[in-house]
This record gives C-alpha cells, sequence and structure tokens, in this order.
C-alpha cells in the first residue's frame, strides 16, 4: 500500500462568482460544467474554472 500524504486541511470555499454564458458545443463533447471552483494543490489555494464542455 502506499502511503498517503498529509495534507493541511482545506479553507471555506469563497462565494461562487458569475456563470458564464454557455458556447457552441464543440464535436465530441456532450456535457456541459458550469463554472465552479477547484482545488489547486501546488498553490494551496481555491481558483475559479469557467464553464466548459465535458466528455
Amino acid at each position: 500500500m502506499a502511503i498517503k500524504k498529509i495534507r493541511p486541511p482545506k479553507p471555506p470555499k469563497p462565494p461562487d462568482r458569475l456563470q458564464n454564458m454557455q458556447t457552441i458545443r464543440p464535436l465530441g463533447k456532450t456535457k456541459w460544467v458550469r463554472a465552479h471552483w477547484r482545488w489547486d494543490y501546488e498553490r494551496h489555494a481555491w481558483e475559479w474554472v469557467l464553464g466548459h464542455w465535458s466528455k
């Protein structure tokens, strides 16, 4: 078994920002993912990710 890294606790998420408008769907993509906060493990900070297409 691999040893699990001990990481400091994450601070609470900031309030959500405005959502961006849904763009034209690219070929091969089916799901629109709303804008959301993502934890950046290298900087140890929350970052805002704009809405994007997935799958």
